[in-house]
């Protein structure tokens, strides 16, 4: 029963086609489907993108330029292509004037060059099929962090924004197989990541290869592929959410962005039909995350990246077995509670308030209850922590009540260590005045912990 809950977690084809890339208008898709009117809409929206060098949009433009005016360094690729088919990286010039060296080293003339653009316009590698446009545009200066990960292209990050709420990413790596493209389906190596740290969990090769290691080319040995630290974490999720507001009419969007090592995140093009393969390699469902997202009001792109870290941050901490011993939790238990300020705490309370680390922290007893999904604190201990601010409420949750009324109950997010285990989480704000605990501790919150009862 449990594995079954899970699938029903996972986003399938069909779901996603028949109702989610609903969410996209026509006109909206239009946009994502040109690489060159996403680039025009993006910079207007002040978002970074790749320069455009040039485009070619029929056979006589190819005749007229002088491609010796190209310095090297630069990307071909068709306006309205899809899933990385027709992308030419250069990574230089060649030995000769009418010679570039390819991201594997291999030789491409002039020639192959124009016959490639040739293609490119008859549509070869088009989305429908039909006549296109090239786009010659600079190649991103790839950031040092990610040179150690591959010789082979550059990494990017995959971003599935929904309602305004990064619900999951992955890095994507190209590699030989996949012709230095970071497309999955070519064979280029993607890897879950944690949206609230911005650190690599799992991964995956291809269409769905579990992997457990990849190459550093800076130490010369194979290395896990959890545990990566992404720089500029969240300014990529800033980035992915602007996309969306700067093209509203797309609803459900993955947004590829690769790091530049002057510019920081640089958008390289929006994705109306984001694939499904980044499921497996965050080992969880998209469903499962557009589904607690879709009601929610969200306020502000910080409002937006908030939801997303207490919502979807996972569970994961690198080499668990070998630093830590299981720990075990009673039925009651002590944690400490994250206060961000003590201007809101009364004068009972501040004399509670200990530091642990660089934080404030108030001690506060919790009840463990693997009965119930989700955590919850007390309405009075949460407003007297100062945790009830419109700023803190992440969204309301409809409930009905045991006498029949439709109530809304505030989900807010929320700091606490258990046995010195720091844990990032949303909980519900309910009414425990009558009860001995202020704090309910439910089973989303006690993963990875051994439940001792009474009679144990």
């Amino acid at each position: 029963m449990a594995k079954f809950r899970k699938l029903r977690q996972f986003l399938t084809k069909n779901e996603r086609n028949k109702v989610f890339l609903r969410k996209n208008k026509p006109s909206a898709r239009i946009v994502a489907d040109s690489k060159l009117k996403t680039k025009k809409i993006l910079a207007k929206s002040g978002i970074n993108v790749p320069c455009l060098i040039t485009k070619f949009s029929r056979q006589g433009d190819l005749d007229q330029f002088d491609w010796r005016k190209l310095e090297g360094n630069f990307v071909i690729k068709p306006a309205s292509g899809y899933a990385g088919e027709g992308i030419i990286i250069i990574r230089k010039r060649g030995k000769y004037a009418d010679e570039w060296v390819g991201m594997d080293g291999s030789v491409i003339t002039t020639g192959d060059l124009i016959r490639h653009c040739r293609e490119i316009l008859g549509g070869k590698y088009s989305l429908y099929n039909m006549p296109d446009e090239v786009i010659v545009e600079e190649r991103i200066k790839i950031h040092p962090m990610f040179l150690s990960i591959t010789k082979s292209g550059t990494p990017d990050i995959r971003v599935i924004v929904y309602n305004q709420v990064p619900v999951m990413a992955m890095l994507r790596i190209p590699t030989e197989k996949s012709g230095s493209r970071s497309n999955l389906q070519q064979g280029a190596i993607g890897l879950g990541i944690d949206l609230a740290t911005g650190i690599t969990t799992f991964g995956i090769e291809g269409k769905g290869d579990i992997i457990r290691k990849i190459y550093d080319w800076g130490k010369k040995k194979m290395r896990k592929v959890n545990g990566i630290k992404i720089p500029l974490w969240r300014e990529i999720l800033e980035t992915a959410v602007k996309c969306q507001k700067a093209v509203p009419g797309l609803g459900f969007l993955g947004v590829d962005v690769v790091l530049d090592k002057e510019k920081g995140p640089c958008v390289l093009e929006l994705n109306a039909r984001p694939g499904l393969s980044i499921q497996i390699c965050n080992r969880a469902g998209l469903k499962a995350r557009l589904d607690k997202v879709e009601e929610i009001d969200v306020r502000s792109i910080n409002h937006g990246i908030t939801l997303a870290k207490y919502l979807f941050g996972e569970k994961f901490f690198e080499q668990v077995e070998a630093k830590e011993q299981v720990k075990t939790v009673g039925p009651l238990e002590t944690i400490k509670i994250k206060v961000s300020s003590l201007l809101s705490l009364d004068e009972r309370l501040k004399v509670l308030v200990t530091k642990k680390g660089k934080h404030r922290v108030v001690e506060v007893k919790a009840k463990v209850d693997t009965g119930a999904f989700r955590s919850s604190i007390d309405r009075t201990l949460a407003a007297d922590l100062g945790l009830l601010t419109p700023e803190k409420i992440l969204y309301y949750r409809h409930y009905r009540s045991a006498l029949g009324k439709n109530l809304d109950r505030p989900v807010i997010g929320l700091t606490f260590w258990l046995k010195d285990r720091k844990i990032v989480t949303a909980v519900n704000v309910a009414d425990r005045r009558k009860l001995r605990t202020k704090f309910l501790l439910g089973r989303k919150d006690l993963e990875g912990f051994l439940i001792k009862t009474e009679n144990n």
